[in-house]
């Protein structure tokens, strides 16, 4: 357990290393610097600031330092924040960005879950047929268009929530965000479960179960899902990224100082350090996620165990 622990750990430091060197890459290649807004500065002092932050160095140079620093939880001053350094903002914006995510996730797969388990039990029923169209709606749906909805029916015509920013009670500010990433998710989510659902129904386990006179109904709860869990299971880890992904649109509409809205301003704002940061915390994110979905499967799917 040790040695697979200590492969995981090693191989997820290789991983965050590459993602650090190829975005590091990729910024040096845009042109254009994180100080060309200063253009009234004279060059002086323009080369002052590219020494105090690093800028001027090479890129090799830069990536060890980097990382050297990120390995410390160092992730440098902020560009555009003087005041704040990035470990700082980033440990600001994350909380809200990991709540949000996660009601929206809560919200996807606990509505997704056990309508395809009563559309598959009643196949060709209005409930599987009005799933089937409202998932392929949602799917082809995107986010930059489901948020604005949202806040126009249920802010601006109905007023029961409010359309923007933080405040109290915090449920009414991270409904409409958390229902905006879920949407998607949601039809997601019941098209990968309802698929499950009906691959078990021609598994071989199941078919004994029906054999040995079982309830429909015990056959459902102790069988059926048991057997589709496992590879609807497997869908969570995308199902997550495209949350935190998609947290950086929703974030944007609803001004919610987030992890999204703050990767969307340093990279418009040429902040590299903060973008930087960001990035490798989502990798982060990803990484732990990742590990997550697959003790789960180990502890759902015995088999996967040997």
């Amino acid at each position: 357990m040790m040695m697979m622990l200590m492969r995981k750990l090693l191989s997820a430091m290789l991983v965050l290393f590459l993602l650090l060197a190829v975005c590091l890459s990729l910024l040096r290649a845009v042109p254009g610097g994180p100080f060309d807004n200063e253009r009234a500065a004279a060059p002086e002092v323009q080369a002052a600031l590219a020494a105090r932050f690093g800028t001027d160095q090479g890129y090799f140079e830069q990536l060890w330092r980097y990382a050297g620093a990120a390995l410390q939880g160092d992730f440098g001053p902020s560009f555009q924040y003087t005041d704040f350094s990035v470990r700082e903002l980033i440990a600001q914006a994350l909380p809200l960005t990991l709540t949000i995510g996660s009601l929206a996730l809560l919200l996807a797969w606990g509505l997704a879950v056990p309508l395809a388990l009563y559309a598959c039990a009643n196949p060709g029923s209005w409930t599987d047929r009005s799933l089937r169209v409202v998932s392929s709606g949602l799917l082809c749906t995107p986010k930059f268009v489901t948020a604005p909805i949202l806040a126009l029916i249920f802010a601006v015509w109905l007023g029961l929530l409010p359309s923007s920013g933080l405040g109290d009670p915090a449920w009414k500010f991270f409904l409409l965000p958390a229902l905006a990433l879920a949407l998607t998710q949601f039809g997601s989510a019941a098209r990968v479960v309802r698929g499950s659902l009906i691959d078990a129904e021609h598994s071989d386990a199941l078919k004994a179960a029906r054999a040995r006179g079982l309830s429909e109904q015990r056959l459902k709860w102790r069988h059926r899902l048991p057997i589709a869990l496992p590879s609807a299971c497997a869908f969570l880890l995308p199902s997550a990224v495209a949350v935190l992904t998609g947290s950086a649109v929703v974030e944007q509409v609803f001004a919610l100082p987030g992890l999204g809205r703050a990767l969307l301003s340093s990279a418009l704002n040429r902040d590299y350090t903060l973008l930087l940061g960001v990035i490798l915390t989502c990798g982060v994110i990803v990484l732990v996620l990742a590990w997550l979905v697959e003790a789960l499967l180990l502890w759902l799917d015995p088999r996967r165990r040997s």
